[in-house]
């Protein structure tokens, strides 16, 4: 006697993603986007791609951010302050923690310097940016101890030195830099504050500056 035909089965119904408080997706969310900024250009680090990392829905990005714009701004401040906290020790300068290599510091400040520039272009304001790059010149500053320069040149010297990383994480490719390079640069930088004295006898960042004169009047 034959056998009757087995019926067919559907298909597996799709595993539908967990729900997440608002709390947990956007910590998710933060994450994979730093991680991705780290792997991607920032153009690359897309909606699809993020929310794929993180497991979330696509739509969690408009519901609880707004745009992808304001999400990567928000993922690249977090993972700027997380590094600062890490390595928030008054008794060793950042740049010897970056020049020992005790922190991969230079791959994040450098996806952080590409990010920005990006979010930039897309219209972000650079207000958006201005707390962090406070707390970073003000924690170098915090640093510099050479009582024989004054205020004005130890802010000078490190405007440069911070010109300098981000045309270093910005064009390090372009003109490739070798990391013995790169090295010698960051060194350089450390040098700047012993050498700061006679730079700024010889730019005048010693000397008071003029107050404008008031106009007369008719």
């Amino acid at each position: 006697m034959a056998q009757a035909p087995k019926k067919k089965t559907g298909a597996a119904p799709a595993k539908k993603k967990e729900r997440l408080s608002q709390a947990e997706a956007t910590v998710r969310m933060l994450t994979a986007a730093s991680e991705l900024l780290l792997q991607y250009a920032p153009g690359d680090v897309t909606v699809m791609r993020i929310c794929q990392k993180a497991g979330v829905h696509t739509d969690y990005v408009v519901r609880y951010f707004g745009s992808r714009e304001e999400l990567l701004s928000q993922a690249v401040e977090a993972a700027f302050l997380g590094v600062f906290l890490s390595t928030n020790n008054p008794d060793v300068p950042r740049l010897t923690i970056v020049l020992e290599g005790n922190v991969d510091v230079m791959e994040l400040a450098k996806a952080r310097v590409r990010t920005i520039a990006y979010l930039l272009g897309c219209g972000v304001s650079p207000e958006r940016f201005q707390s962090s790059q406070k707390m970073l010149l003000e924690s170098v500053l915090s640093q510099s101890n050479n009582p024989k320069v004054s205020d004005r040149a130890k802010m000078n010297l490190i405007l440069i030195g911070t010109l300098v990383v981000q045309s270093m994480n910005a064009f390090g490719e372009m003109n490739d830099l070798s990391d013995q390079q790169k090295n010698d640069m960051l060194q350089y930088l450390g040098y700047l504050s012993q050498s700061g004295e006679q730079i700024q006898e010889v730019l005048g960042w010693n000397k008071p500056v003029a107050k404008p004169r008031a106009k007369k009047t008719k």
